[in-house]
């Protein structure tokens, strides 16, 4: 008997030590993002581009998050600026946010949770000034490993709400692409 609580104690001891290992420094994530866009005044916009997030992991289910994406197309219109009304006109889109990001690790899969805070940066090609807007994400995903060094992100979605003067504009955001997995903690 004591022998099979002495193998159960060691087991136990070596899962914790493996499970510790799956753990990586840094996670870095690069892939394809579709961003809804809700610009006001029945104006809308649907806009593709890329998303790129580094992890730092902080214990096995936290970790700190820098998260950048861009995106480009066209508002639909029309579109009443300082120097006139357009059926349409292009825009760039882009957000830099951190925040907290909580990961639910399996041995394939990892489900995660965060909430984001920063800027969106608007540069619209119509003559109007750039914005610089408060935004907010709340969102997550799922990652499925793929190896020990990558992942695949199989989907990120993301309510993203920017305050544009005194109004709070609503957007979804769509991300999928690969996650690098860098050193071990």
């Amino acid at each position: 008997m004591k022998k099979l609580g002495l193998a159960v104690i060691l087991l136990l001891g070596f899962a914790g030590m493996a499970v510790a290992q799956d753990v990586p420094a840094a996670e870095v994530f690069g892939g394809y993002s579709f961003f809804r866009c809700d610009a006001g005044d029945d104006i809308s916009c649907n806009l593709n581009g890329w998303n790129a997030a580094v992890d730092f992991n902080a214990s096995d289910s936290w970790s700190v998050v820098a998260d950048f994406s861009g995106h480009y197309g066209y508002l639909d219109g029309p579109v009443t600026t300082g120097s006139g009304t357009y059926p349409w006109y292009d825009v760039k889109s882009h957000n830099f946010m951190f925040g907290p990001r909580y990961k639910m690790r399996t041995e394939k899969v990892t489900p995660f949770l965060h909430a984001l805070f920063g800027i969106n940066h608007i540069n619209p090609e119509a003559g109007d000034t750039v914005q610089n807007n408060f935004a907010m994400a709340f969102g997550g995903g799922v990652d499925v490993k793929v190896s020990d060094k990558m992942s695949v992100r199989a989907i990120q979605l993301d309510y993203v709400t920017t305050r544009v003067g005194a109004d709070w504009n609503d957007n979804m955001r769509f991300s999928a692409g690969v996650v690098f997995n860098l050193g071990s903690r």
